[in-house]
């Protein structure tokens, strides 16, 4: 992603610090696969996967955003994580052979690659040794995923709002704007979207967080980091 957000919003990025599958293959590998990919767009809120269905490929975002979570039976996402421009997913389903195990909605018109399951095989099978690659990553993920369901337990929800917010802007040129709404970092971090209003309120009166619309501005991202850990 761009780190040059002086002066336009950006997609927000992925919530964890290690880098997708797709991002952590060679150059030549990436572009190999974006070569085969077919160019789907999506509109605001609209489906991109759900849960059970066959992993027969996966996405990487071109532009736009993408929030990943289960939908409940009324139709409303909880939302596990966003993910925005060149961030990737879906890449575990087909190497493991499982069905998908999150449902995927679009945030704003958002414009997605799919990557078949053949065109990653044939990749793998040229470099055998990106598999071991792979399996670091993998092993990786998982011990963030687990490292953050133990902190976001502890946390009380404005921390858990400063941790979200700081993952986005992780390694973007201050002040960072991040394109996200309410209701998505409300599920995001599982409160109400008022517990989300009175936080952004609490966090702008200390000059932590400007509001936009449908947007956040981190003049700032160290002083929030300060604040989160001397709360």
């Amino acid at each position: 992603m761009s780190s040059n957000l002086q002066s336009s919003v950006e997609s927000t990025g992925n919530a964890v610090g290690t880098p997708s599958i797709f991002a952590a293959l060679p150059v030549d590998a990436q572009t190999r696969l974006r070569q085969t990919a077919i160019r789907h767009l999506y509109g605001d809120g609209a489906p991109v996967q759900y849960r059970g269905d066959h992993a027969d490929g996966f996405y990487v975002i071109e532009r736009g955003q993408v929030k990943l979570g289960h939908l409940n039976a009324d139709g409303d996402m909880h939302t596990l994580v966003i993910l925005g421009t060149d961030d990737s997913f879906g890449e575990l389903a087909c190497l493991s052979g499982f069905k998908r195990v999150v449902d995927a909605q679009a945030i704003g018109d958002t414009n997605i690659l799919w990557i078949s399951n053949a065109a990653l095989d044939n990749v793998l099978n040229d470099s055998p040794g990106l598999a071991r690659g792979l399996m670091g990553i993998l092993a990786a993920q998982l011990q963030e995923s687990l490292d953050l369901l133990i902190v976001f337990r502890k946390m009380p929800a404005g921390k858990r709002m400063a941790h979200a917010l700081l993952a986005m802007a992780e390694g973007r040129a201050p002040p960072v704007a991040l394109s996200v709404r309410h209701q998505d970092m409300a599920e995001l971090i599982g409160v109400s979207r008022m517990t989300v209003s009175t936080i952004l309120t609490e966090l702008e009166a200390l000059g932590l967080v400007a509001r936009r619309y449908r947007a956040l501005s981190l003049p700032d991202p160290a002083a929030l980091r300060r604040w989160m850990r001397d709360r």
